[in-house]
């Protein structure tokens, strides 16, 4: 039963009350499953209704701090000083004027390529650093910094943010060892969306779809209706509508043959997106667009850079069908692997990719849920728990080592008052 193996194990951090095994099962809910932190205790109950009844189930708040302790702990572990680190470096922001500085490491002993790209067990947090301005002077002292845990390293990759890539010209200018390099998906965005952008069918395109959405949401034919492009990257997500676009005029040609397979879809399609045949052209154009970028992304997300990257990415997009790849587009972006692989050595393999770390961004804002109103709150420092591996030897010294006091001075030193608290405060005594 499931009860009787959570209480195989009652080893208990010093000075806590928990068992190790059910402080694990709380952080993999949440870092792993995605239980929202009040509702640990829930489906805690639920899972092991059979618990012993002096068994303490844990409450929300307890989640939160094991979380925080243990992302503090990550923060501060010593680490291996070598020449071969890797930093993948980004900010992040939330309401207010504080965003917050994020330094991600990897030894290029380490990194996967070319099996899988980078996940989250693979890295570890060299910095988490709140900022209320950011500069490239700032960037750098922050960079300079992190060498005080790990050394000076081999390689910095960021998205290309104006900030960020002045600091680490400035910090590789003092280092010249040190390789500044570029996220390809950030680059082949930025090449697509200028081609987007120069189409006025693009425009025309959306807009309509945008109609169509409108009209159909509220009736028989709402099955029909476009994914929706994101507000934010949305040169970057642009596969799912290029593919329900070709497989709507799918649908619109098997009803214009007459064929057997023509359905009731296909003939409501005609009536909302007869018109769709207009673009046809421009719609096999843009796919080839996006194919072609996103096979590009996805070869240096997994196998990295190094000195034989252009000619791997070239025979890799050979492979796509001729309907899904555009020859030009892919000379721009082997332009840009061979110039971003100039600093390999023979034999070495840089990361091409901060996929990792925007998707850890994420992953926080996930966990934030309505926290996130208040701005960026102490739980930034949970970072550090959803990276790397947990056993519970590692948990049990992070929480020895890490008392709820060290994250409450961290806070009170890195964090300014909360949007929450401040709305609190100046609303204080007013009249509900």
């Amino acid at each position: 039963m499931l009860a009787d193996s959570l209480g195989a194990d009652s080893t208990t951090p010093a000075r806590g009350s928990t068992p190790l095994e059910i402080i694990e099962v709380c952080r993999r809910l949440v870092v792993q499953a995605g239980v929202a932190m009040r509702a640990v205790p829930r489906v805690f109950m639920i899972l092991y209704h059979q618990l012993e009844p002096t068994t303490v189930i844990p409450a929300a708040s307890s989640v939160r701090w094991w979380l925080q302790r243990l992302g503090l702990y990550a923060l501060r572990e010593p680490l291996s000083r070598a020449g071969d680190w890797v930093l993948l470096i980004d900010h992040s922001v939330q309401i207010g004027t504080v965003k917050v500085c994020v330094i991600l490491g990897i030894r290029l002993c380490d990194v996967p390529y070319p099996q899988r790209a980078l996940r989250y067990e693979d890295m570890h947090v060299i910095a988490v650093i709140p900022v209320e301005q950011s500069t490239g002077e700032i960037v750098d002292a922050q960079l300079e910094q992190a060498t005080r845990r790990i050394g000076i390293p081999r390689q910095i990759v960021s998205d290309g943010g104006s900030d960020v890539k002045k600091g680490a010209a400035l910090f590789a200018g003092r280092h010249p060892d040190t390789a500044v390099t570029y996220d390809a998906a950030h680059h082949g965005a930025i090449v697509i969306k200028r081609r987007f952008e120069d189409d006025p069918q693009w425009s025309e395109y959306i807009g309509r779809l945008s109609q169509v959405k409108s009209s159909i949401r509220q009736t028989i034919d709402a099955f029909l209706a476009s994914p929706s492009l994101r507000p934010k990257a949305r040169y970057m997500n642009l596969e799912s509508l290029l593919k329900w676009s070709r497989r709507i005029l799918d649908l619109l040609d098997r009803d214009a043959s007459g064929s057997r397979t023509s359905s009731r879809g296909s003939k409501r399609a005609d009536l909302r997106y007869g018109w769709l045949r207009d673009y046809r052209t421009s719609i096999e154009k843009w796919s080839r667009w996006e194919a072609t970028v996103r096979a590009s992304v996805s070869y240096v997300r997994t196998r990295g850079l190094s000195v034989d990257s252009e000619s791997g990415l070239h025979a890799h997009l050979s492979e796509l069908r001729p309907e899904l790849s555009d020859e030009a587009l892919a000379t721009e972006l082997g332009t840009f692997v061979r110039e971003s692989s100039a600093a390999a050595r023979p034999g070495e393999c840089l990361v091409g990719s901060t996929e990792v770390l925007e998707s850890l961004f994420g992953k926080w804002k996930t966990l934030e849920r309505q926290e996130s109103q208040s701005g960026i709150t102490g739980l930034i420092l949970s970072l550090g728990a959803l990276l790397g591996a947990w056993p519970s030897s590692r948990i049990q010294a992070a929480l020895e080592e890490t008392p709820v006091k060290h994250v409450v001075r961290w806070c009170q030193e890195n964090l300014p008052s909360s949007v929450q608290s401040q709305r609190r405060i100046a609303l204080a005594g007013q009249n509900a």
